[in-house]
């Protein structure tokens, strides 16, 4: 167990080191949650919307850039391991699959995690909205969503990662299977916005751990027989 936990701290460490040298994924990540908000501000601001109808459609905005941004920085994230044929090299080097696949979840969590703080506070000031008092929880919601979503799309990057499309491919998967992730943020989001705290008698926290969960587990099971074929 020692083993391979140093092992996991090597690829940690590999995977911070390749994104602090290219820093694609993070700068594709914050300029889309600048330029999505600036947007948004600017069509709202057209449309004439008050505080309360900009807070029912909050959530719903969130949630659209958030799941399309993180999908489509995934792309960028795995071909910087195909240009350097870096899987093949760690894989000679003795790494495990699930050692792989949790060290590319942690990396990646951590960033889209980032990525949804400065989404939701640029959106809510665009929007006109109070997150502040309703951060904690929101924050929550917004941690499970980037480990579920993080823990889907790095299993997707592998599988599609050798097609000439992967660029299209990876979208294309990747949308309908988010939809639980997509659905539990919104309605989770909308009730915060809207009345203040979570219902307690709503499905959507379970669905959300659940998803996660599956998710993690098909990706520590699956990841490196995606990345051998």
């Amino acid at each position: 167990m020692r083993l391979w936990m140093r092992g996991l701290v090597a690829l940690l460490g590999k995977e911070l080191r390749l994104e602090a040298r290219g820093k694609e994924t993070v700068t594709l990540l914050f300029c889309n949650a600048a330029l999505c908000a600036a947007l948004i501000g600017v069509g709202t601001s057209s449309a004439f919307l008050d505080r309360a109808n900009t807070a029912k459609v909050f959530p719903m905005l969130l949630w659209v850039l958030y799941v399309l941004s993180v999908s489509a920085s995934a792309v960028r994230a795995y071909e910087q391991e195909l240009e350097g044929r870096g899987c093949d090299g760690v894989l000679l080097a003795g790494a495990t699959g699930p050692q792989m696949y949790v060290a590319k979840l942690v990396v990646s969590s951590g960033l889209c995690f980032a990525h949804f703080l400065v989404l939701a506070g640029l959106v809510s000031v665009a929007l006109d909205q109070e997150v502040l008092p309703k951060l904690g929880r929101l924050m929550c919601i917004g941690l499970g969503a980037s480990v579920a979503l993080s823990a889907l799309t790095v299993l997707l990057s592998a599988v599609a990662g050798t097609s000439r499309l992967r660029g299209v491919l990876l979208p294309i998967i990747a949308v309908p299977l988010v939809f639980p992730i997509f659905f539990a943020g919104i309605e989770m989001t909308s009730q915060l916005m809207i009345r203040g705290s979570l219902d307690p008698g709503t499905p959507w926290p379970a669905i959300l751990v659940c998803t996660c969960a599956l998710f993690v587990v098909l990706g520590i099971n699956l990841y490196e027989a995606a990345v051998r074929d």
